[in-house]
């Protein structure tokens, strides 16, 4: 419910609409398992592994920029 309130104040102040059925949340390894739940009920559902692309650009950058970029 927190979560709804900051993106609905976002809307309001911005102008923005967040559309929640494009939305998807990217956690770090350190994030809580039952707060990785609690958020992605909120975002349908929809989660973001390290792997992902966007843009062909990788999401999660580790220790190693060559492995992260493949170069």
């Amino acid at each position: 419910a927190c979560l709804l309130q900051i993106l609905q104040k976002y809307q309001l102040f911005t102008g923005q609409l967040v559309n929640l059925e494009k939305s998807s949340a990217f956690f770090s390894k350190n994030t809580p398992a039952t707060t990785q739940h609690s958020i992605c009920q909120v975002l349908n559902g929809i989660t973001v592994h390290r792997s992902s692309r966007y843009l062909g650009m990788p999401l999660g950058i580790g220790k190693s920029k060559r492995e992260s970029f493949n170069f």
